[in-house]
C-alpha cells in the first residue's frame, strides 16, 4: 500500500530531509507519524502526494513507484488518496455542501452521483444540517468535520491527515482521531496521520512511526490483538461525540442503506438519553 525503501531528499539548499527512510504501510493499517518540527514528516506527506520525489531509494504507493511516476498520471494517482490538511482549506465563497461536492466535480463525478454521494458523507460526520453554512459561521471543529468530509467523498484508499488538529481544541482533537478510527476499522480505509502531539497519540493503540532529524527512530506498532477507537475516553469525559454511537456498517451497497441506518442508529441514541 505503502512503502519507502531507503528513501533520501535532499533540498537544493543543502538540506537533508529525509535519510534512508524505510517502511511499510499495508492495506487497513492505521499510523502515527510523530516527531518534532523538522523532523521530516511534511517531506514524507509531500511524497507521498508526489509533490516531492526521493533523491535516493524508491516510494510505492497503491502500486505506483514514485519515482518513476510521469507527470500525466499524477492526477489520477492523487484520486486514490484523501487529504485533510491542518489549517482545512475549504474555500471560503462555497457553502459546507459545495466545499464538499468540489472534490468530486473536479474528478467529473456525474451529478447524480454527487447528489447521493454528498448528503451521505454529511450525515455522516453529523453535518447534514451545516450544509447550507459557510465556512466562517462553523467552528473550527466542524469546519475540520467538513474538510473529512471532503476527503472522504470520492471513497479514497488511502486518507493522509497532516496535523488535522492542530488548529482546533483538545476536546474536538480527541473527536477527530476517534472518526478517523471508525472510518479505518469499518470500512477498511487506510489511515496516516502525521503529528507532533505525542500526548494525543498515547491514548489511541495504533502504530507509531517517530522520524528525527530526517531519519526513521523507531517504528512501534502497539497491541494489534486489542482495537481502541478512543471511544472508552470520551466516555470517560462525558462527551456526547459521533463516534459514541454504534459504528455504521460501511459494507453496505447503497448510499441510501447507509443514512437509512445512520438515522436509525441516532433515534436510538437519542431513546437511550
Amino acid at each position: 500500500m505503502i512503502e519507502f525503501a531507503n528513501v533520501s531528499k535532499n533540498y537544493k539548499n543543502g538540506s537533508h530531509a529525509l535519510k534512508n527512510v524505510s517502511f511499510k504501510i499495508d492495506k487497513g493499517e492505521f499510523v502515527f507519524i510523530v516527531g518534532s518540527s523538522g523532523a521530516g514528516k511534511s517531506t514524507i506527506i509531500k511524497t507521498i502526494l508526489r509533490e516531492e520525489v526521493p533523491s535516493a531509494g524508491m516510494a510505492m504507493v497503491n502500486g505506483y513507484n514514485l519515482n518513476r511516476m510521469k507527470r500525466r498520471h499524477i492526477p489520477k494517482y492523487r484520486r486514490s488518496l484523501g487529504v485533510v490538511f491542518q489549517d482545512f482549506r475549504l474555500i471560503p465563497n462555497l457553502n459546507v455542501y459545495d466545499n464538499v461536492a468540489f472534490a468530486l466535480r473536479v474528478t467529473n463525478v456525474v451529478a447524480r452521483d454527487i447528489r447521493s454521494r454528498v448528503p451521505y458523507v454529511l450525515k455522516l460526520l453529523d453535518l447534514a444540517h451545516k450544509a447550507k453554512s459557510m465556512p466562517d459561521q462553523i467552528s473550527g471543529g466542524e469546519q475540520q468535520r467538513v474538510a473529512l468530509a471532503r476527503a472522504l467523498v470520492n471513497n479514497p484508499s488511502i486518507i493522509i491527515a497532516d496535523e488535522p488538529t492542530g488548529n482546533i481544541d483538545p476536546e474536538l482533537s480527541f473527536e477527530i482521531i476517534d472518526l478517523l478510527s471508525e472510518i479505518n476499522s469499518q470500512a477498511g480505509t487506510t489511515i496516516l496521520m502525521v503529528t507532533h502531539e505525542h500526548e494525543l497519540v498515547s491514548y489511541f493503540n495504533k502504530r507509531v512511526i517517530t522520524i528525527e532529524n530526517g531519519e526513521l527512530i523507531s517504528d512501534n506498532r502497539g497491541d494489534e490483538s486489542e482495537l481502541f477507537t478512543g471511544k472508552e475516553l470520551m466516555e470517560d469525559y462525558g462527551r456526547g461525540l459521533v463516534s459514541k454511537e454504534k459504528a455504521i456498517d460501511f459494507s453496505s451497497k447503497t448510499p441510501r442503506a447507509l443514512i437509512e441506518e445512520y438515522e436509525r442508529q441516532r433515534r436510538v441514541a437519542g431513546g437511550r438519553k
